[in-house]
């Protein structure tokens, strides 16, 4: 005779979190899939996912980091480039390698990137709040239309979303018991220099995780001491591709050589918080002239002499960058008709639209219990409020977008999923004894 089963009680999935998370993360998997079959988004002409791309197929291709401009797109081949950082394109390459290059290729990537950040939430929110926490963070991560809808572009907010959310993970995960662990904090070094190669934005996390470490109680001695491990580790990768840099350029470019565009971006009598493209860098470029170098020596100058010339227009722009950053990802319905290429019907331009106002706002919403109820003091807030001001504040320097809040996601979930579980605490015994009554 078989036992009796025994009901299933809510602490189950807290103490075996690996089946729901494993059903959370098929989700998010078989959700970006359908996006991704839903849409088909073409790179638009010179623009950064056309570059990707290309810079992807010279790689694979054998011919290096590599794009040939010319009059009408980029091309694979031609001259070697830094001019965005290499991250993005070399995580396409590997499956270009195999399965040959194509933008459905890319697309599939980025689906594989962003079901595998949904575990990578689940373990942040485990490690600053609750195992529920985090298991309630990564369902909403898994369903969150800003993550979804991005799915399919190929911009590198997917894949760096991922190794950032690693990067962070390990960051965290150095402290414990109110100890660093050596091995844990090289490692969230190795990560993070992973993610600088990605967008040079990572970098910001090393100040934090050292400023966050010594909060929680590490003697500012031990670390700083991470800090340089840390950074240590972040250089055995980041040093060969300056290295590389160096030789192809014959100039001290340690990752990128849209610095100096992106600062001119975001400091000119025509800025206005967000990217808009600084045509007048164009015209500086002599014949014989690198082009990348001209637009980073040049781009940065006039930005630093238009920002100390105008400090009352600076104040202006640095508030609209602010909330450009910070604004609803609704013109991701751009990217996803291709600027016109690959036109959606006007309903379901308005649906995703919409979607991202009212998910964003929701969003923005539920972090106010999550904050009331967790305190200002508790030490995952403390982190996720250093790396978002930190995070703010770099593009403060340069320009917001509201896709670039995106891979602060994976540590403002969890606040949200941990306010939801408060007031669903705070509701269920009044539910509870409410039936009780009904019953009697």
């Amino acid at each position: 005779m078989s036992a009796p089963m025994r009901p299933h009680h809510p602490d189950d999935d807290a103490r075996r979190p690996w089946r729901p998370l494993l059903a959370i993360t098929t989700l998010a998997l078989i959700l970006r899939l359908a996006v991704t079959l839903g849409f088909e988004p073409l790179p638009p002409l010179f623009s950064d996912a056309e570059y990707y791309d290309v810079a992807a197929r010279s790689l694979a291709n054998g011919d290096g980091y590599s794009v040939q401009l010319t009059d009408g797109a980029f091309l694979p081949g031609g001259s070697a480039t830094a001019f965005f950082p290499p991250g993005y394109s070399f995580f396409l390459a590997v499956p270009y390698a195999i399965f040959g290059p194509g933008v459905d290729v890319a697309r599939l990537a980025n689906v594989l990137a962003g079901a595998l950040t949904v575990p990578v939430v689940y373990l942040i929110g485990a490690r600053l709040f609750s195992i529920r926490a985090g298991l309630l963070a990564a369902a909403l991560a898994a369903v969150f239309p800003g993550l979804l809808f991005w799915t399919p572009v190929m911009l590198s907010e997917t894949f760096f979303t991922f190794v950032f959310a690693l990067a962070v993970l390990c960051s965290v995960t150095a402290l414990r018991d109110g100890r660093l662990s050596w091995p844990q904090v090289a490692l969230a070094g190795f990560v993070t220099g992973l993610a600088v190669l990605v967008r040079g934005q990572a970098l910001i996390l090393l100040p934090v995780a050292v400023l966050w470490w010594w909060i929680s109680g590490i003697r500012p001695r031990d670390a700083l001491l991470g800090g340089g491990l840390a950074l240590a580790a972040a250089a055995v990768l980041l040093l060969p591709w300056s290295i590389r840099n160096f030789t192809v350029f014959d100039a001290p470019v340690l990752l990128s050589t849209n610095f100096g565009y992106n600062l001119r971006v975001g400091h000119a009598p025509y800025a206005n918080g967000r990217f808009i493209d600084p045509a007048d860098l164009y015209d500086l470029v002599d014949e014989g002239e690198n082009f990348e170098l001209v637009l980073n020596d040049e781009g940065a100058r006039l930005a630093l002499d238009y920002a100390l010339a105008n400090p009352g227009r600076e104040a202006e722009l640095s508030l609209q960058k602010v909330r450009w950053l910070w604004s609803p990802d609704s013109d991701v319905v751009l990217w996803l008709s291709s600027f016109g290429r690959t036109p959606l019907s006007g309903s379901t331009e308005s649906a995703i639209a919409w979607t991202a106002q009212l998910s964003h706002w929701t969003f923005l919403l539920l972090l106010i219990p999550g904050l009331a109820t967790l305190g200002l003091k508790q030490p995952g807030v403390v982190f996720a409020g250093l790396l978002c001001l930190a995070w703010t504040a770099v593009h403060v320097v340069f320009f917001g977008e509201p896709r670039y809040h995106l891979p602060l996601l994976p540590v403002l979930l969890p606040i949200a999923a941990a306010g939801l579980l408060a007031a669903w605490q705070r509701v269920s015994p009044a539910a509870d004894q409410a039936a009780i009554a009904v019953r009697e």
